[in-house]
């Protein structure tokens, strides 16, 4: 049986020491979760598109075959955090003459063309895109410089980018291939991943043993690791933003979508609440948070792989923060019974709410259920119990 811990190596205090002190900072606090990413548009769209805010997911899963978890509608007596991805963004005209980029960037008419749209975000779209002189294809995340209406939402832009260029060569973490600027809007060339969500791959599949949970577990939780040894703190972890690369059997699973993610110092604490309903975690709510929370979002998935549904919800938003706050982990409901004690030793000690007390990272990977040749049973898990997000 395999012991060594995977991930990268670390060094005493945890982080790598080749982060710049220059490239640490803390945002301001806000007062609602945010379900945005920074989106995408391209030039004519960014022109004219009308502003949206995109849904909240705060329906509860449907079960194919096993129960319902017990909801508890109640609205709790703290925090009432309410989603407001509008704010501060009405009766401006946003950013047109600035500059994002702070530098000046090559046109990006001349070395990609456009092709279908690929997805709908409150900045703007996400098209595929041809890059002229190879013809190799890129997903395009157009950011439309008008929806940048504060210097926060501008700094965000440039934090995204600069985050993925810090992560770039992480095998399980996207891509970027260059940024460009326009007077209307901000074009992010990255890889492209054709093949698909986590999820529906499992599903299509219609085979799936607690060894694949365990590894794709590996997979998940060291990209957190390599991401809190340099310094990143993701915080918005959840099952939509892990994308195959491609639709064959052994394509590489990515880790997307770095638009809430920050820069912290060893033990800064962070308060504005962001995030997404399921996987948010308990002290995120309570607004004094540290790099931890990415634990928990990690667990939350880790149940969700296992059993099919989410440890918490509710029928509201604000349901499925009290769950979070005050539910109880459900083991007894299927299919539970038939997973092993260490996969539910391992979501135990993920989902621990005092963050003190919950396992870091590098502890999950060295978890005898995570290992490589580890203790999980190559045993088969009901995948059809599994629904959409």
């Amino acid at each position: 049986m395999g012991n060594t811990c995977v991930g990268p190596s670390i060094s005493k205090n945890g982080f790598f020491q080749s982060v710049s002190a220059a490239m640490w900072r803390s945002r301001s606090p806000e007062n609602s979760v945010s379900h945005h990413t920074n989106g995408e548009s391209v030039n004519e769209v960014a022109a004219s598109e009308p502003e949206s805010p995109l849904p909240v997911q705060n329906q509860p899963p449907e079960k194919v075959t096993m129960p319902e978890s017990q909801a508890k509608p109640e609205p709790p007596s703290e925090p009432k955090v309410r989603p407001n991805p509008v704010m501060k963004r009405v009766g401006s005209a946003g950013l047109r003459g600035g500059s994002v980029l702070q530098t000046k960037t090559g046109n990006f008419k001349e070395y990609y063309s456009l092709g279908k749209k690929l997805g709908q975000g409150q900045f703007g779209t996400t098209y595929m895109c041809v890059e002229k002189a190879t013809g190799k294809e890129y997903a395009c995340k157009s950011i439309a410089k008008r929806k940048l209406v504060t210097e926060d939402d501008v700094e965000d832009v440039r934090r995204e980018i600069q985050i993925m260029h810090h992560l770039a060569g992480h095998p399980n973490v996207i891509s970027i291939k260059g940024a460009y600027e326009d007077a209307v809007a901000v074009q992010v060339v990255m890889e492209l991943c054709a093949g698909g969500e986590l999820f529906d791959r499992i599903i299509q599949r219609g085979h799936y043993t607690e060894r694949k949970a365990a590894e794709l577990t590996r997979t998940i939780v060291g990209v957190v690791e390599a991401c809190h040894a340099l310094g990143v703190m993701h915080r918005d972890l959840k099952p939509e933003n892990f994308l195959f690369v491609s639709k064959e059997e052994e394509s590489l699973l990515k880790t997307i979508d770095f638009g809430l993610s920050v820069f912290f110092k060893p033990g800064e604490k962070f308060n504005d609440v962001v995030g997404s309903p399921y996987y948010v975690a308990p002290e995120v709510l309570r607004k004094r948070y540290g790099h931890e929370a990415d634990v928990w979002s990690a667990g939350v998935i880790v149940y969700i792989l296992l059993s099919g549904v989410p440890p918490f919800w509710a029928e509201s938003e604000q349901g499925i923060f009290e769950e979070v706050l005050h539910g109880d982990l459900d083991f007894s409901s299927d299919p539970w019974p038939s997973i092993s004690d260490s996969a539910k030793d391992l979501v135990r000690r993920m989902l621990v709410r005092d963050p003190k007390k919950r396992l870091t990272a590098y502890e999950v990977l060295c978890h005898p259920w995570v290992q490589v040749d580890g203790v999980a049973p190559d045993k088969p898990l009901d995948s059809a119990g599994f629904f959409f997000f």
